[in-house]
């Protein structure tokens, strides 16, 4: 099971649009998402406070941008 890492802050309107399209990914093999409030941890918010939401790969730190579009797919599962 691959691990991935959404930086999001609450009452944002995109991580959740994120979030759904996550959950509406049809994969082969489950992912484990954490769910990253930048807004508790100065140096993700420094960093990511106007990028938001990023996906994160965990087994290499790979990041995904928003708008994730059609290489969401190829990213989780890569």
């Amino acid at each position: 099971m691959a691990d991935f890492y959404l930086l999001s802050k609450p009452n944002c309107g995109l991580c959740d649009e994120a979030l759904a399209l996550l959950h509406r990914l049809d994969l082969e093999q489950p992912m484990r998402l954490h769910w990253v409030d930048i807004s508790q941890q100065p140096e993700l918010w420094d960093e990511y406070a106007l990028l938001i939401p990023v996906l994160v790969r965990a087994k290499d730190d790979a990041e995904l941008r928003w708008p994730f579009g059609e290489q969401l797919m190829e990213f989780v599962t890569a």
